[in-house]
């Protein structure tokens, strides 16, 4: 399977750099998303919620790391509140 020609050669490469650096976060963010497309999870309207609760608390971990914004950017990276 061709994927085509990356378009920016040097986001792909940070990309696949933080990857391995953060390879324990990845399996998580990996397991994760195998859930949120399993039909029997997500017809456990609990359970979704709460997974749709920790992707956004993996990807604001990640943006802390990075001294990002959390991803609603109505909070300082890594202040600890939530909206």
């Amino acid at each position: 399977m061709d994927a085509g020609e990356v378009a920016n050669r040097e986001d792909f490469e940070l990309a696949l750099a933080n990857a391995r650096e953060h390879r324990d976060d990845m399996v998580l963010w990996l397991a994760l998303h195998v859930l949120l497309t399993d039909d029997v999870a997500m017809a456990d309207a609990v359970l979704a919620d709460r997974l749709c609760v920790l992707e956004d608390r993996i990807e604001n971990m990640t943006r802390a790391r990075y001294g990002l914004p959390d991803r609603d950017a109505r909070h300082p990276a890594g202040d600890g509140t939530q909206a």
